[in-house]
Parts: structure tokens; sequence; C-alpha cells
């Protein structure tokens, strides 16, 4: 097997627990707090990547931590949004919505540095958006964890914009350390100061808990990362968009749920203005963005 389908068949397997980490982290939450389950989830995986790290930790300059703790503050804030809305809808609900940082970054880099969309990122924009109001209605009403998840997507989006308009003086691996320790001291910060902190209490959780940290956080980082170097733009942002849809498929088999004909329509939308918006003509070229996914 050569390279390119070994870091293919990765990433489908990233893409997957990523998906499966919605479901898990809604059924932790019944045991512990979402600020707590950040906690862990993050410090953990800032520990799992230390050892590759320490070695550079010293030769970084302050504006290079500053760039990393800036990163880290808008994925704690995005984190703190996802975990806590996925306590109030569906896992499925919470995959679709969070794929759309894909169609709000070009907005948020129009708005922040006058970079003008393509026209098929607008119109997936629009897709996009329109299925997130048909994919959210629960009968004549918004479920409320919706709108957290929204939150998390526009504060993913703006964490893909810090990071293409920052400059890093060390590997892409320092800067992720950085952006997951921040994320873990401020999400032990938010629960200690909240009284809500605990550990896992349970096998299962404390399972759930370091899957999450080591597969869909350090890990996930450096098999995309490493993906990115190794397979073609579309081919990766093709594969990123299967989220959701893993996302829907362990909702449906491991937490019941289940889409009225509307709802699907808006979660089909979705996709679609994903892929509107990211797929490119085999002819262009486009640079990566490296960030942290759920």
């Amino acid at each position: 097997m050569n390279s390119s389908r070994i870091w293919t068949a990765a990433l489908i397997v990233i893409t997957a627990v990523w998906g499966w980490s919605f479901v898990a982290k809604q059924q932790a939450l019944h045991g512990i707090s979402a600020s707590a389950l950040n906690a862990c989830i993050f410090i953990v995986g800032a520990l799992v990547l230390l050892p590759f790290a320490v070695k550079k930790l010293p030769g970084l300059s302050a504006k290079d931590w500053l760039a990393g703790i800036l990163a880290g503050v808008v994925l704690f804030i995005a984190f703190a949004f996802q975990t806590s809305g996925l306590g109030h809808t569906t896992p499925s609900n919470a995959g679709f919505i969070t794929g759309l940082s894909v169609v709000l970054t070009p907005l948020f880099l129009f708005l922040i540095s006058a970079e003008k969309p393509l026209a098929k990122q607008a119109l997936g924009a629009v897709v996009a958006l329109l299925g997130l109001g048909f994919l959210s209605l629960n009968g004549d009403s918004i479920r409320a964890g919706d709108l957290l998840i929204l939150g998390c997507a526009v504060f993913f989006a703006l964490h893909i914009v810090v990071l293409a308009k920052t400059r890093f003086g060390s590997t892409s691996l320092v800067l992720a350390f950085i952006q997951l320790l921040t994320v873990g001291v401020l999400s032990l910060i938010w629960s200690v100061t909240a009284g809500e902190f605990s550990l896992p209490g349970t096998p299962s959780a404390i399972t759930t808990t370091l899957i999450i940290a080591v597969l869909g956080t350090a890990l996930a980082y450096l098999v995309q990362t490493r993906a990115q170097a190794v397979l073609p733009a579309q081919k990766v942002a093709l594969l990123l968009v299967c989220e959701p849809i893993f996302a829907a498929c362990f909702g449906y088999l491991l937490a019941g749920d289940r889409f009225t004909l509307l709802n699907m329509v808006g979660a089909l939308m979705i996709v679609l203005g994903m892929l509107i918006s990211e797929l490119r003509l085999p002819r262009r070229r486009r640079s990566n963005v490296m960030t942290v996914a759920d």
C-alpha cells in the first residue's frame, strides 16, 4: 500500500473518530460538566504532544507564544460552545452545524482582511445557511443547543482565520501543543471557578475521555498535518466533509437520532454547501490551513 492510500485511510479513521466523538461527549456529559470534560480532554492531549514539542519550546519568542495562545483562546471559546451545546441538541445536528465553519471562513476573511470570497464560496455559504434553518427546526422552534453549536462554528472559522494570518516561528506541532495546552488550562480555570470540576467517574467515561484526547485530539492533529502534506488539497477537503456524515451515522446508531424530512433536507444542504465552497477544479491550487479539529 502506497503512502497516499495509508494517509487517506488514516484521515478517514480520524474523521470517523471525530464523528463518533459527538455522541461520546454527549453521553459523557451525563456525569461530568462541559468545562471539566474539555479540561480533561485537552490537558491529556497536550501531554501526549509534549514529548514531541518540548525540545523546541525554549527557542520560541514571545511573539510565538502570544500567537499560539491567541489561537488557543479562540479554540477554547469554540469548544466551550460545542461541548455546552451538545447537552441541548443531537449529536447529528452538532456534527452538521459544526461543519458550517467551512463556509463561514471566507466570510470572516472578507470582514477582517477584505479578501473577497469566490462566487462559489458565497453560493456554498448561502446553501449551507439555508440548510441550517431546515436542520434546526424542531416543530415551530429552534433548539437552544443548535444556537450554541452555531457559536462553535463561528469561532472555528475565526480560528482558521487566526492561523492563516498569524506568523509562527516553529513547527505546526509546537503550535498545536500550545493551543491544546491553552484550551486545557482555560477550561480548567472555567471549571474550577464555576465550582463544577470533577474527573470522569466511571471506567467508560475514563475510556471515552482518553480516546477523544489521544485519538481525536493529539493523534488527529498529527495525522491531519501529515495527510495535508501528502494528499491533494481537494481530496483532503472531501474527506473532512465526511465528519458530519459520520456524526449522523453514529448519532442514528448509538444515540437514537432521527430526522424529519425537512431536517434531512437541511443536513444535505449543509454538506452540499461545504462541497461547493471547498472543492476546487483539478487545475487550480490552494494553500492548506492547518487546524486542530473535533
